[in-house]
């Protein structure tokens, strides 16, 4: 019988909400709450605290690709050998502690978060968890095992644009204006912000991603025009919302060039 995974109990999942939590609250310029999210990320999860190391476990499997079969049954087998070379008493108490900073600071919904590759953490934690029965343990590693052999093409499929050089953002640039003749000064301001996102890992731009679109947002509820157009800028606006809850790809990133064309076009 499978052992009931508890989330609040995975350090991985603990750490990853953490993280997106950080990303939130620097697109809201919460200062306040960045530099304490920053601290308990220190605090809990230096190399030498308990909880980085049992992190640094779940990380040499999850992060993982494009090994061979070998390598990637050494590593689940050196992994598991690691965390339970942990002390479990020591690391259930600075869960706990780092579980009573969240519900206070984060509230208890943080933990119902999104988190991209939980299936694949969870999977893990029940693989170190000494109370998962023989088959079940075969099973998931068997599993994990087959994402870490395949390309990571296979195993993520790529969601988010490659960092661009000086060469590709004059390529891209010019291919664009070829499709919609010359960049107004909005569309150069996003490209660039994005091209140095790569410096800060991409904070900045995700806050200057936000603010324009709530500015493209209130441009499109604003407008006065016919029904028929009317229609169409109502389901823009659904649009421009899922952008704020979808990875950003090449696809989108083009959407929102256009309709920053758009609103030139309304104004």
């Amino acid at each position: 019988m499978r052992v009931k995974h508890n989330k609040k109990r995975n350090t991985a999942f603990l750490y990853e909400v953490l993280v997106k939590n950080l990303t939130i609250a620097t697109i809201k310029q919460d200062l306040q709450l960045v530099s304490e999210i920053k601290n308990q990320i220190l605090n809990f999860f230096s190399k030498d605290k308990i909880l980085g190391k049992e992190l640094k476990t779940f990380r040499n499997i999850s992060e993982t690709t494009k090994v061979d079969v070998y390598t990637a049954q050494r590593l689940i087998a050196e992994s598991k050998k690691d965390f339970n070379s942990l002390d479990r008493t020591t690391s259930f108490n600075e869960q706990t502690k780092l579980i009573n900073w969240m519900n206070k600071r984060l509230g208890q919904e943080t933990f119902n978060q999104f988190v991209p590759n939980y299936k694949t953490l969870a999977s893990i934690a029940q693989i170190f968890a000494s109370e998962t029965d023989t088959k079940t343990r075969v099973l998931l590693e068997r599993n994990i095992l087959g994402l870490m052999v395949k390309t990571t093409q296979e195993v993520i499929k790529e969601t988010k644009m490659e960092p661009l050089d000086n060469l590709s953002y004059k390529t891209y640039i010019n291919n664009f204006n070829e499709k919609y003749g010359d960049l107004l000064e909005e569309q150069k301001q996003l490209i660039n912000n994005y091209v140095m996102s790569f410096q800060d890992g991409g904070s900045m731009f995700k806050l200057f991603l936000y603010n324009e679109l709530d500015r493209i947002k209130e441009s499109v509820t604003n407008a006065v025009v016919d029904d028929g157009l009317k229609e169409y800028l109502d389901k823009t606006l659904t649009l421009i919302e899922s952008f704020k809850t979808k990875p950003l790809d090449e696809e989108i990133f083009e959407k929102i060039l256009k309709l920053q064309s758009i609103v030139k076009e309304i104004e």
